[in-house]
């Protein structure tokens, strides 16, 4: 992995339950490139995610949550 370090928030539409959300974050965090994954104990539809952008992009972490079957956007881009 290189020096650089990116991070985004996505903003999932849907309400998760606990399991759903745990599962989520283990699917993003598998991902090559990706650093770390955590939410937001105040608004649960917010995940930020850490990650190196010379393996991995924002839209790649989005496409994770689509390949879920659950709805969200990118924050910030």
């Amino acid at each position: 992995m290189s020096s650089v370090v990116s991070d985004v928030a996505v903003h999932v539409d849907e309400a998760l339950s606990e399991r759903e959300l745990f599962n989520l974050e283990q699917t993003i965090r598998s991902e090559y490139g990706v650093i770390s994954v955590g939410h937001s104990a105040a608004d649960r539809h917010m995940m930020f995610v850490l990650y190196d952008p010379e393996a991995i992009s924002g839209k790649d972490v989005l496409s994770r949550v689509t390949d879920q079957g659950f709805h969200g956007e990118l924050i910030g881009f």
